[in-house]
């Protein structure tokens, strides 16, 4: 509870300070008869918190509980195109707060300074929107808005979400080009996967554990091409652990680890159907070594085995599914990506008011129960939900807000704990006991 007094501030800063600002800047509120800015967003932000789905005739019920007295005309009015810039604004803002717990001491992620994971999601758009987020076209929709994230599973400190036309690949994500702490370890799936960018991991002190895409171009360590499909069939062991050279061009090399792991004969040929699929959509036909490859899971890192073993790295490629959860805990939980409304200027506000929400969520939950390794994220978040009109009642000055925060943390902290189960432990008991279940 040693963090309540930096977020009681950060708390009062955003809704108070930050929002009158920038609604001053922007003649968002020209007259305070109903609205001021901090009262708008409270009514936006915790209202969309606590009831995600809820449409101007609940927000304008909620409001009541925030001390404005107003009809639902009078808030679907304020669902303004103003209005939406204003929340960007403000969520930009508050994506630039740096928060994050006491790092855990135990474990497999104690044994580096970060444990950063990168991904993004994408949400769908109404058409009319594309001007402001482009989304791929064709086949796809013509608006759509990706969210970047990079989350340290270790302090909990997230950094984003930061947005991006749907159309563009996530690498382009601001999120991407943020640095990153020397001796920590980055993450990614098979689509940040690029040697450009790994080499400069690697010569900045990062480690990198990712999975390879494409044609791979490997080398043994005295420099010898080989075909990684043909040697992986003449292996047995239930993971195989190679020091290569990554890259097919000797002046760029980089040196690294291959961990390669079998996979089922249904899962080979899904993937095998897929790649055919994909390359007789854009005209050629995949390679026969690509096809090959089908049969394992691969994962590239320069993280030496004196400070992981195989089963550890492939541990730790696991936990990157925690930031999978955290995209399925905005949209299924905070329904980010929902609206009561199909006009385009109330779903932008409704969208950037509920991403600030899960901001302020996230904020919360760390402080909250960050310090159990072994936390539902998913319960937790029903819990604040729960508690969110005693939150609001301290940000409106009715209670303390460091002993509203210390009642929330209370609540969360007691009743969030997975448990421990006899088989097939939890990740978070695999991280922290650093034993992988996967090959069992």
């Amino acid at each position: 509870m040693e963090n309540i007094p930096s977020l009681s501030q950060v708390l009062k800063t955003l809704f108070f300070e930050v929002a009158t600002q920038l609604a001053k800047e922007q003649n968002v509120i020209k007259r305070e008869r109903c609205f001021s800015a901090t009262s708008l967003l409270l009514v936006l932000v915790l209202g969309w918190l606590q009831h995600p789905l809820a449409g101007p005739s609940q927000l304008a019920r909620f409001a009541h509980t925030v001390g404005v007295r107003v009809s639902k005309q009078a808030i679907a009015e304020r669902l303004s195109e103003k209005t939406a810039h204003w929340l960007r604004c403000v969520l930009e803002a508050a994506v630039s707060t740096i928060l994050f717990a006491s790092s855990q001491t135990q474990g497999l992620l104690a044994r580096f300074p970060a444990v950063i994971l990168e991904d993004a999601s994408s949400v769908r758009l109404p058409d009319a929107l594309a001007f402001l987020w482009k989304g791929n076209g064709g086949s796809g929709p013509l608006s759509s808005v990706k969210l970047g994230v990079r989350w340290d599973i270790r302090s909990g400190q997230l950094q984003g979400p930061l947005l991006q036309d749907g159309k563009s690949h996530e690498t382009h994500n601001p999120v991407h080009a943020l640095s990153l702490p020397v001796g920590g370890v980055w993450i990614g799936d098979a689509g940040y996967y690029c040697l450009h960018f790994l080499r400069q991991l690697a010569s900045a002190g990062i480690f990198f554990v990712t999975r390879p895409r494409g044609n791979l171009a490997v080398s043994t360590l005295d420099g010898q091409r080989f075909s990684l499909a043909s040697y992986l069939r003449q292996q047995t062991g239930k993971v195989i652990d190679l020091s290569v050279r990554l890259g097919s061009i000797p002046a760029l090399w980089l040196p690294a680890r291959l961990l390669a792991l079998p996979v089922s004969p249904e899962i080979a040929e899904q993937r095998r159907a897929h790649l055919r699929e994909k390359a007789k959509s854009q005209g050629h036909v995949p390679s026969a070594e690509a096809l090959a490859l089908a049969d394992w899971n691969l994962i590239v890192t320069n993280i030496p085995t004196t400070l992981l073993q195989a089963q550890e790295v492939l541990l730790l490629y696991r936990a990157r599914w925690q930031i999978e959860l955290l995209f399925k805990l905005w949209k299924s939980h905070g329904h980010v990506d929902e609206w009561t409304s199909c006009i385009p200027e109330h779903i932008l506000c409704e969208f950037y008011a509920k991403l600030l929400a899960m901001l302020v969520e996230h904020w919360i939950l760390l402080e909250s129960c960050w310090d159990d390794p072994h936390r539902s994220w998913m319960m937790s978040a029903d819990l604040l939900r729960d508690q969110v009109s005693l939150l609001l009642q301290g940000l409106r000055g009715r209670l303390p807000l460091d002993q509203v925060l210390v009642l929330i943390h209370e609540s969360l902290a007691a009743n969030a704990s997975i448990p421990a189960r006899t088989t097939r432990p939890s990740t978070s008991h695999q991280l922290l006991d650093g034993v992988y279940w996967g090959l069992t």
